[in-house]
Order: C-alpha cells, then sequence, then structure tokens
C-alpha cells in the first residue's frame, strides 16, 4: 500500500513536470515570482497545524487560491516543494508524505480546478461568481475532500481505528471549512480587484466586460 502511494505521488509530480510550460516560467519573471512565493507563503502557513498520529493534522491549506492563481499542473509541482519545506519543521514521517502530498495538495487542487471548469462553462461570468463559487466554495469543499482522502489513506493502513480518526480529526473538518473559505476568498477578491494578472485562471475580457 505504501508503495502504492509513493508511486502514484511520483507519477504525479512527474506528468505535471513533463507537461508544464518551463519555456513561459523561464521567460516570465513574473510567474516564476508567483510560484516561488506561492511556495513560501503556504510553507509558513503550514507551519501553524496541529499535528496528530501518523501524518494527520489539521491546518489551513491555501491551495485553492494556488491553483487559481497557477492552474492545476503547477499548483501540483509547487505543492511538492510545500510538503518538502515542511519536512524540515513538522514530524511527518517519510512513509506518509507521499500520502499527504496527495490528499493535501493533489486532491484539492483538483478539486479546485474541476469546479472552477465546471462554474466557467456552467455559470455567468461574473467576477462575484468567480470569488464566490471558485474561491469561498471550492475552498470550503476542498478542504473537506482533503480531510476525507488523508483520513480513508489512515484507516485503510491500519494507522488509526475509525473511532480515533472521526473523534481527533474529521469532527474537526467542518469547523476548518468556513476559515480556509475566508483565508483563500479573501486572497482571491485581492487578486481580482488589485492584481488580475496574478490569476491564471481569471481576465478582465471575460469576467468583467464579457467577451
Amino acid at each position: 500500500m505504501t508503495w502504492v502511494i509513493h508511486g502514484a505521488a511520483l507519477l504525479v509530480v512527474l506528468l505535471s513536470i513533463m507537461n508544464s510550460n518551463w519555456a513561459l516560467l523561464r521567460q516570465s519573471s513574473l510567474l516564476q515570482h508567483l510560484s516561488l512565493g506561492g511556495m513560501a507563503v503556504l510553507s509558513f502557513i503550514w507551519t501553524f497545524s496541529a499535528e496528530l498520529e501518523q501524518g494527520l493534522s489539521i491546518h489551513f491549506l491555501g491551495v485553492t487560491a494556488l491553483t487559481l492563481m497557477l492552474g492545476f499542473r503547477r499548483a501540483v509541482v509547487v505543492g511538492a516543494g510545500i510538503v518538502l519545506l515542511n519536512l524540515w519543521v513538522s514530524s511527518y514521517s517519510l512513509s506518509s508524505i507521499s500520502a499527504l502530498y496527495l490528499s493535501h495538495i493533489v486532491v484539492p487542487a483538483l478539486v479546485t480546478y474541476v469546479a472552477y471548469a465546471i462554474v466557467y462553462h456552467r455559470l455567468p461570468r461574473h467576477p462575484f461568481v468567480y470569488i464566490f463559487v471558485n474561491a469561498f466554495i471550492t475552498a470550503a469543499s476542498a478542504i473537506a475532500a482533503a480531510h476525507m482522502a488523508h483520513a480513508t489513506w489512515a484507516l485503510s493502513s491500519g494507522y488509526l481505528s475509525w473511532d480515533n480518526i472521526w473523534q481527533n480529526y474529521l469532527v474537526i473538518t467542518p469547523l476548518v471549512m468556513f476559515p480556509e473559505a475566508l483565508l483563500n476568498g479573501m486572497a482571491v477578491t485581492l487578486m481580482v480587484v488589485y492584481k488580475p494578472e496574478w490569476l491564471k485562471t481569471f481576465s478582465d475580457p471575460v469576467y468583467i466586460d464579457g467577451n
């Protein structure tokens, strides 16, 4: 089971690296600053966590804002750096690091990008819709999905009992959904208003001019 998780995490990273536009990254100093800045900011936020057994931890993710800013592939590559940086300041075991990456980076990034694609094609293209649905609602859903994914891994691996996972982890999930939504929503709102060019998934002609 552990090697399957490691293999899946490595595969996601390699596919994301292979399919990313690295020429654009080399040419764009803005994209470089956003990638490194996003990694630094979220690595710092992740240090404020309540760690439980076997890599279970409660902390803000910020992955929804990162994905809306960089896109899915670049977000999961940057997310790998965030997880590795947190090895230096956390008690995560090497056996759980791939599961942490998949559940806390890949799952919320995937939820965010799928939600963004659905909203883009199904709902009116309006700044309020982009902010409220893609940032606030999606961020709350993303952290809930991340917790469920990590709890499933801990249970299926036999590290913790269901009662332990439920009482010490999942019951806290609803309490962190609104703060996570608020954190991501505020970050995305500020970028939409002041720095729309920082958001890969947002553009003034589409969401404001209606083109």
